[in-house]
């Protein structure tokens, strides 16, 4: 049986979830379909374009570095129809960091952004382009004669016309008008000894709508807590020389549906890695989601949720000249 609105329409099919009937899809020939979505047929053509100039310099002075870069772009929604939609921005890049002699490097950076988003709102009205500006105090540390690095900051970011779920709509989206990203993360990646190299990093996120009908909520589908730890043991002599072997854990810890009410649990996945290596070629066989774990990767207020991908194994060869 399928569930349509009156609109004397009775010779077409829609899709029931509830009982699905397959084969040919004759659609509907009506201005919205049950979900008030507009048929795709009905939407007018639109083309978006954007261009941009980009400069920067780095500047070095003794132990201190400065990196300074400004960026200008330019957009135009151009829908049949209707009057074209353009937007301009100018935009700024600073850093400024300091060499310390036993491989500390302290830093302090500003930026802002501006990216253009695809598609429309419920009324067809074209998204705005997303805007945001961050600061970022954080340091790099390299133990001295070695290769093993330690990356860290805490961050302030905002963004503003970011996309969430239309309540008044299902199926589509609106511009929220302002969020709040806040958060630390911290990296160590190199050799632990000859054979073994690591890379382990964790992330803490405080992620809320501050301004709009979402305002106090946290940001939908962004976990506060990530970690991930990889090793990989390489042989370099005997019978098994160039050959490597590795493994890992990523943690994706609860995520909300963007109004505090549907928690997405945390989820753990484990992978895992062989690899022959000479000077010319490379062999490798990855294997991500060992477990074949059935898992959500988010899932929001009105009702869906979005699964992760499920174990897969690939495998590729490499020649290098």
């Amino acid at each position: 049986m399928s569930r349509v609105r009156d609109t004397g329409v009775t010779d077409c099919n829609v899709f029931d979830l509830y009982a699905p009937a397959y084969g040919q899809f004759e659609p509907c020939d009506f201005d919205l379909n049950p979900l008030g979505a507009i048929p795709f047929e009905t939407l007018p053509d639109r083309t978006q374009w954007q261009s941009g100039l980009y400069a920067q310099d780095q500047i070095r002075l003794g132990p201190w570095i400065a990196v300074l870069a400004l960026r200008k772009d330019w957009t135009a929604t151009e829908t049949v129809g209707d009057p074209d939609e353009k937007a301009d921005a100018l935009t700024r890049r600073a850093g400024l960091m300091y060499e310390l002699p036993f491989g500390l490097t302290p830093y302090v950076s500003y930026a802002e952004s501006f990216v253009p988003v695809a598609g429309s709102d419920f009324f067809n009205r074209p998204f705005r382009p997303l805007e945001g500006e961050s600061f970022e105090v954080g340091f790099k540390y390299q133990v001295p004669g070695t290769s093993f690095v330690v990356n860290s900051a805490i961050f302030d970011a905002t963004e503003q016309n970011r996309l969430a779920e239309d309540p008044d709509h299902i199926g589509f989206s609106v511009q929220s008008a302002e969020v709040s990203l806040r958060g630390f993360e911290i990296e160590a990646r190199g050799d632990v000894t000859e054979n073994i190299k690591i890379i382990a990093g964790y992330s803490y996120l405080q992620a809320e709508h501050v301004a709009g009908d979402q305002a106090g909520f946290r940001v939908e589908s962004l976990p506060e807590h990530i970690a991930s730890l990889w090793a990989v043991y390489t042989f370099h002599d005997g019978m098994l020389d160039g050959f490597s072997f590795g493994g890992g854990v990523r943690y994706n810890g609860p995520s909300w549906d963007g109004y505090d009410i549907v928690e997405t649990p945390s989820f753990t996945l484990f992978d895992a890695m062989l690899a022959y290596e000479t000077d010319r070629w490379r062999w490798s066989l990855n294997a991500t989601n060992l477990e074949d774990e059935y898992y959500p990767t988010t899932c929001l207020n009105r009702g869906d949720c979005f699964l992760g991908a499920s174990r897969r194994i690939t495998t590729g060869l490499t020649y290098k000249f």
